[in-house]
Order: C-alpha cells, then structure tokens, then sequence
C-alpha cells in the first residue's frame, strides 16, 4: 500500500528512510541493528520498508542511541 505525502502515517514513510540511510551510514546491517538495541531483525525491516506504521518515541529513543544520532535525524525530509 502505497501512502501518499498528504496522508497522517507519511511520518511512518520519513522516519523509515530516515532509519535506512542512517543504519547504512554507519556500516550496519539490519541484523546489526537489531541486535545493538535487541529488538528482532523483522521489525527493523518492516520499519525501514514501510510495512509497520506505528513505533514509540522510546524505540526511537532506543535506535537513537544506538546509532549515535539525535532523535530529530529520523523526521529529516527526504526527497
């Protein structure tokens, strides 16, 4: 299903891309990730690939912190 920018669960859409470009900049896998705030591996992916649209700040908090970025980096626009 594809959600489109005017749509509310966009932010779903922007903070996965985000989460992506983020994990790929630092040189991790999904399965590194995963294991880093020891979450299961499928939630990184259905996150990242949109398939999962809801998340707690806390788990945001989480990933955050284990990529060593703050919070906002997530809600950056990507075009």
């Amino acid at each position: 299903m594809e959600i489109k920018k005017d749509d509310n669960k966009y932010i779903y859409v922007i903070v996965g891309k985000n989460i992506r470009r983020i994990r790929k900049e630092k040189k991790l896998t999904q399965v590194q990730l995963a294991d880093l705030i020891q979450y299961n591996e499928g939630t990184i992916a259905n996150i990242e690939n949109n398939s999962y649209q809801t998340c707690s700040l806390e788990f945001l908090y989480i990933i955050s912190k284990a990529l060593n970025v703050s919070m906002e980096e997530f809600f950056k626009k990507i075009e």
